[in-house]
């Protein structure tokens, strides 16, 4: 199962938050059956057996057929949570192991959060301040300053959106694009919505394994879709856009398919995040965006410190009220 991989987007990753496990995703499932080996899992195209401890989460994409209750309870004992989702389905299901106990009411803290204007503006600004520091283009003078005095989540989006369009304008340029935009249908716009797509099953995955709601966000603030995963993957985006940037570049005859081999790699890629003074898989920083939320609501961080590569720097390590996963000690 570890070197498995499938063209339809089955994978398997490596996880270095639960040490020897791995994502595993899989198209058009047909059916599970219990052998001595493990749980032989059948798909358009193929099969082969997982062993359920040393899976850390389960993607089932297309799937149809039905699935063994012995193995809903195999998930549950080994703590493994199983989405499905297929292109017709605006949700996941999403099947989660049993709740052990936790003093923290995190989705009260969350939506209370959303009712405080001071505190919900600040998680939005925020977002948008770490979603353009991490961006491929310079940002246009006085943007952050800006930023850092608007107490409104209105007005921070408004300010996030012409930003965007100029952003936008410099990626499109970029690749001698300059008439196309993000909402254009074109080959570039399309990678973007894949690796978006890539990134939103991750942080979503997160998400719900620490009991956040996914519909409850601070700057796409509509409860009508999962509008919190998309708020936590703003700072993150680069990962994929840089992705499809680069393989524009190089003339990918698939240029989707180049995005999300790129992205594959690009997780797996360590980086120095100087917040933590720590080494981490660039992966681990989309995980300690959610800790880092979750540790500020319940109080266990003064500020949102979302985890962001950079440079090396010395000094000691600072007190933050999380730990971020995977960290290498080098």
């Amino acid at each position: 199962m570890d070197d498995f991989q499938h063209p339809d987007s089955v994978w398997t990753w490596s996880s270095s938050v639960r040490r020897g496990r791995a994502s595993l995703w899989i198209p058009y499932l047909q059916g599970i059956e219990k052998t001595k080996a493990g749980w032989l899992i059948t798909y358009s195209g193929g099969e082969f057996v997982a062993d359920l401890s040393k899976v850390d989460s389960i993607l089932l994409y297309g799937a149809t057929g039905s699935l063994p209750v012995s193995f809903l309870d195999d998930l549950a004992s080994k703590r493994v949570p199983l989405l499905i989702h297929r292109r017709n389905l605006a949700d996941p299901y999403v099947f989660v192991p049993g709740g052990r106990r936790d003093d923290a009411d995190i989705l009260t803290a969350q939506i209370q959060c959303r009712q405080n204007k001071s505190k919900s503006a600040y998680v939005a600004r925020t977002l948008v301040r770490e979603r353009f520091s991490n961006g491929l283009f310079p940002v246009t003078d006085g943007f952050f300053e800006r930023l850092r005095h608007i107490r409104s989540v209105e007005q921070i989006r408004l300010e996030e959106a012409h930003q965007s369009k100029l952003y936008w304008e410099h990626f499109f340029s970029e690749l001698d694009m300059p008439k196309e935009n993000r909402r254009a249908d074109n080959p570039v716009a399309a990678a973007l919505d894949a690796g978006s797509f890539f990134l939103y099953g991750v942080m979503l995955r997160w998400v719900l394994m620490h009991k956040l709601s996914p519909a409850h966000g601070y700057l796409h603030v509509t409860t009508g879709y999962p509008s919190l995963v998309y708020d936590l993957m703003e700072p993150y985006r680069y990962i994929f856009e840089s992705e499809v940037l680069k393989a524009a570049k190089a003339g990918a005859s698939d240029l989707t398919a180049a995005c999300l081999s790129g992205i594959k790699s690009s997780m797996d890629t360590t980086v120095f995040v100087p917040s933590h003074r720590a080494y981490v898989r660039r992966k681990n920083l989309v995980h300690g965006a959610v800790l880092s939320l979750r540790s500020w609501l319940i109080g266990e961080s003064s500020r949102l410190v979302l985890p962001a590569e950079g440079p090396k720097i010395g000094g000691r390590r600072p007190t933050i009220g999380y730990r971020l996963p995977g960290v290498d000690r080098k």
